[in-house]
């Protein structure tokens, strides 16, 4: 395995219209469009035309259609995978913020909880991250000679970081990894065959896009 690039997807609609996130499935804003599009030409410098890529994305509309954007840039069709969705936000899904706030599971412990449920037919933390592992494990060894583009949400892409990384479920109570609308984080092995996070949340090609 080469390099791994994870992309949290552009400003999406539930950015700006107060509904929630998860599982709500709203495509991205006119603006979101153009980041993407930004996003791909940098990518497009990034990647050695060499290099052997192949493009994931999550399902839902805010990531598939960055992915489909970026992948018109670069040459490359997008594999769909749902595993790679945001976590599962049950019944709050297709709802308001304010509707989420007021109908979450009430928590029965301070802290976070990797097993708190925060919404009616969702997933628990751990399950979350059980999932995207599961996931993850299954596309590394399908794609093993080459290198991974993968197009997903801001508590996925932590996730993924996590499993990079090899975080039992437990030590993800301590850490959090907080990434940005269209932010690029590259993951790739050194030459002692450790894990290495080369680029975190790099935002930099945003900076003249008005």
């Amino acid at each position: 395995m080469g390099k791994i690039i994870l992309i949290q997807h552009c400003q999406s609609e539930h950015h700006i219209n107060n509904m929630s996130g998860g599982w709500t499935d709203t495509p991205l804003t006119e603006f979101g469009r153009k980041q993407a599009k930004t996003l791909g030409r940098k990518l497009k410098e990034l990647v050695d035309s060499n290099d052997d890529y192949v493009l994931y994305s999550s399902d839902l509309l805010r990531a598939l259609q960055t992915a489909e954007i970026v992948g018109r840039e670069l040459g490359l069709d997008v594999i769909k995978d749902k595993s790679l969705r945001e976590i599962n936000t049950g019944v709050a899904a297709g709802k308001t913020k304010d509707w989420a706030r007021e109908n979450r599971n009430p928590r029965t412990r301070n802290g976070f909880d990797l097993d708190y449920q925060e919404f009616q037919d969702g997933e628990s933390w751990r399950e979350f991250y059980s999932r995207v592992c599961s996931c993850m494990d299954r596309i590394y060894e399908s794609e093993k000679t080459k290198n991974l583009m993968i197009v997903t949400h801001g508590g996925t892409l932590g996730y993924i970081l996590a499993w990079w990384m090899k975080f039992e479920p437990e030590m993800i109570v301590n850490a959090y990894f907080s990434s940005s609308v269209g932010g690029v984080t590259i993951l790739s092995q050194n030459s002692f065959q450790q894990n290495a996070v080369n680029k975190f949340n790099d935002t930099s090609h945003f900076d003249l896009l008005n």
